[in-house]
């Protein structure tokens, strides 16, 4: 458990927030997603009718949307693990070395897993 006191319930609301930020994101890459397809259906009856420079802008934005889902998953995940950490008591504790976090690193990203030290470890600085 961290040795110093922490605003816990600030760093959940700044928790929270983030969360409700990113699934309004998903929502709406999901719903630019959902409009593409829509688009297809009434578009080009045949591939070779399209530009080659339009299939590869509509491919790049299409993996560009799921590397962005991809990561906002993850985020989400360290998120509610921060969460739970908040709930059980260790928020601001390293889960490497089980020293506390420093409070200037927890506002920057406050779903910090690590210290800063473990981190440049687990990154292979």
């Amino acid at each position: 458990m961290a040795t110093r006191r922490l605003d816990v319930e600030k760093f959940r609301k700044i928790l929270l927030d983030e969360r409700t930020r990113l699934l309004e994101q998903i929502k709406r890459l999901q719903r630019r997603s959902d409009s593409e397809d829509q688009s297809d259906e009434f578009g080009e009856l045949a591939d070779y009718d399209n530009h080659p420079a339009d299939a590869a802008s509509e491919t790049y934005e299409r993996e560009k949307d799921l590397a962005m889902d991809e990561n906002i998953d993850d985020m989400l995940e360290e998120i509610d693990r921060a969460l739970e950490k908040i709930d059980a008591g260790n928020y601001g504790t390293c889960d490497r070395c089980g020293r506390d976090i420093s409070k200037a690193r927890l506002e920057a990203v406050p779903y910090a897993a690590f210290c800063i030290e473990c981190q440049d470890l687990v990154e292979g600085r």
